[in-house]
């Protein structure tokens, strides 16, 4: 492309919606505290400035920045509040001296995008992490549009990567699948830590646990659990629920409607909801099973992590679970959507011996295929790349 690789670090601004306890903010500090600092620097910005994971950022040394934009328009107003914040963000990106934009899913990709080559960004990257079926037809022309100037697009799985093809009709060549990368040592069995925290969460030794990490929102569907643990509570299977997840300011949010649900089926005492942690790690530890329901992904890393601390994965057949579970061999899919297909999986893999002695293999599949070394090294060589 013509540019100069400067002498000093590459610096690098990442820019998101928002920084809450999710995937995406979690993929982002894994490059900016895993790539080495005598060649990367790290800036993060956040568009909307709802930021209560920001300290996990500063913590650590890296620098954010707000601007406290809209993420919808709905009024002129808006307008004024978007211009003005697009304004803030490349004035931001032109103190800084940023060399590449790399930012994450549409609005961010939007507004950064147009706004670092107005600063003279050197280049930009852009990551999609998820299936975004709600998209309207005009997101995906505007992608298409913007990715003339855009160094590289990357895809967290090879079934995002398909859905983009489709949707936006660049050629395959434009992007590039990076599947998503966990820390192993980090995540990984830890005998100690389940008795303490299944002591802790009130869980018996006989007793089952399945968990599950994420947001309660309508495409996580957690409702489907509710409805295909309920049938086993009541036959006497002693199963127990925890879900460690958050709603933020999400559109999507539904966790007054699992609450119900769940109130309605009479298993409150046994299906209980958590709010998200730190040590994530350490739930993963105390459960017996990881059960994800998402009817829509792009690749969970909570899907990956749980693998890693060798827990018997239960997830819904949609492609990007099908990346990361072998169904029979390092885990189970079941249909989507479909919670009486969700409890029959669930009572074979309960009442029989398929997920004993499991867990060492389940483990080495996701450090093979989803190990952090690996994803690092692969930006690393993309932040590179387009700087040439």
């Amino acid at each position: 492309m013509g540019f100069n690789v400067p002498a000093r670090p590459i610096r690098i601004g990442h820019l998101l919606t928002s920084l809450w306890p999710g995937g995406i903010e979690q993929f982002v500090l894994s490059l900016a505290t895993g790539l080495p600092q005598d060649r990367f620097e790290f800036h993060i910005h956040s568009w909307m400035g709802d930021d209560p994971w920001a300290e996990e950022f500063r913590s650590r040394g890296i620098p954010v920045s707000a601007t406290k934009g809209p993420n919808r328009l709905r009024s002129p107003l808006d307008g004024i509040r978007l211009l003005k914040a697009w304004c803030q963000l490349q004035s931001r990106l032109r103190d800084e001296r940023i060399d590449i934009l790399h930012t994450h899913d549409f609005f961010p990709a939007l507004v950064g995008r147009t706004a670092s080559r107005m600063a003279g960004v050197p280049a930009r990257v852009t990551t999609f992490h998820n299936l975004y079926d709600w998209w309207p037809r005009w997101a995906f022309v505007a992608n298409r549009v913007l990715a003339k100037k855009t160094g590289a697009i990357t895809c967290v799985s090879e079934s995002v990567r398909r859905f983009m093809i489709e949707h936006e009709g660049l050629p395959p060549e434009r992007y590039r699948t990076i599947l998503n990368g966990v820390d192993e040592n980090r995540f990984h069995p830890d005998p100690i830590a389940r008795a303490e925290e299944r002591r802790l969460l009130g869980i018996r030794d006989d007793e089952i646990l399945v968990g599950s990490v994420g947001s309660i929102t309508t495409r996580k569907a957690q409702w489907i659990l509710a409805e295909a643990v309920a049938p086993l509570i009541r036959s006497g299977l002693p199963v127990q629920v925890r879900i460690w997840g958050a709603n933020g300011d999400n559109p999507q949010h539904a966790e007054k409607e699992l609450r119900e649900r769940i109130a309605a089926l009479g298993i409150e005492d046994r299906f209980r909801l958590l709010p998200p942690r730190k040590d994530i790690q350490r739930a993963y530890a105390a459960m017996d099973l990881h059960c994800m329901t998402s009817v829509a992904e792009g690749l969970s890393l909570a899907s990956v992590e749980a693998m890693m601390c060798g827990v018997v994965p239960v997830y819904s057949d949609i492609g990007p679970f099908r990346e990361v579970v072998d169904d029979g061999a390092t885990g189970r899919l079941f249909r989507s959507g479909e919670s009486a297909d969700l409890e029959r999986v669930l009572r074979e893999v309960l009442e029989t011996s398929w997920a004993s002695e499991r867990g060492d293999s389940i483990r080495r599949s996701a450090v093979e295929r989803f190990g952090l070394a690996r994803m690092l090294r692969e930006y690393a060589e993309i932040y590179e790349a387009v700087l040439q």
